[in-house]
């Protein structure tokens, strides 16, 4: 019995990749069907809707990162609360650890680069549709770097993070929060400046303040600490 095509939505904000991936999977008729594309997050989840109503979701969206008005972050959790059946995949030119961690953090089955090659990518999405987790390499091993640094600053300090961070999150003020909600969305400084009208500087200053009160390393932790506590 032949299997029908896996349905994909495509959601990145450059038409130039948008639709050179749509036109690279339509040769892909058998194994891939496109049932639509969405410049941003935001238009993702109103196309879901759309999609929904005709019985037409997608099984596995390609979701970019960085997009206007809703990143892929943002939308790959909401998407995952509403629609908890798809699969998404991260597919981006970023391979930062708090990217990564970020996106997997908010429900992404897989997190793949935009270099690879299209028998890649569809056997990335047959994979996502089975229920396995997408990963390159190279993604795998920052993940495996970021398991083993954990690993050694817990056996190093035990319990003291849960305990500490609890205790300092509400010492936060209104506009730290905002910075660390952008910091897990995957922003930039500069990004998280033009957001909030205030300087890349001070921006600086806001995200040390909040590595110190909540006494975690690095943004990726602090990307990881919003995602689990409702702040992203």
């Amino acid at each position: 019995m032949e299997t029908a095509p896996i349905r994909v939505l495509i959601v990145d904000d450059q038409a130039l990749l948008r639709e050179g991936f749509q036109r690279l999977l339509e040769l892909e008729a058998t194994t891939v069907s496109v049932v639509g594309t969405a410049t941003d997050g935001q238009a993702a989840l109103d196309m879901l809707d759309r999609l929904g109503s005709e019985h037409r979701l997608p099984e596995v969206i390609l979701m970019d990162i960085r997009m206007p008005r809703l990143d892929g972050v943002a939308a790959t959790a909401r998407i995952r609360q509403r629609y908890p059946e798809i699969r998404v995949i991260m597919l981006t030119t970023f391979d930062d650890e708090e990217y990564i961690l970020a996106g997997l953090h908010a429900g992404a089955s897989g997190y793949l680069l935009k270099d690879m090659t299209v028998t890649q990518l569809i056997a990335a999405i047959q994979s996502a549709r089975r229920g396995e987790s997408p990963l390159q390499p190279a993604i795998a091993a920052k993940l495996v770097r970021h398991v083993q640094q954990s690993s050694v600053a817990e056996s190093l300090h035990p319990h003291a993070q849960d305990d500490e961070t609890s205790a300092f999150s509400e010492e936060l003020t209104d506009r730290e929060r905002e910075v660390l909600r952008l910091v897990a969305r995957g922003a930039s400084n500069r990004e998280i400046g033009e957001t909030l009208f205030i300087t890349e500087g001070t921006v600086k200053n806001h995200v040390s303040s909040i590595l110190s009160k909540l006494n975690l390393r690095d943004r990726t932790q602090a990307a990881i600490y919003a995602q689990g506590h409702d702040l992203a």
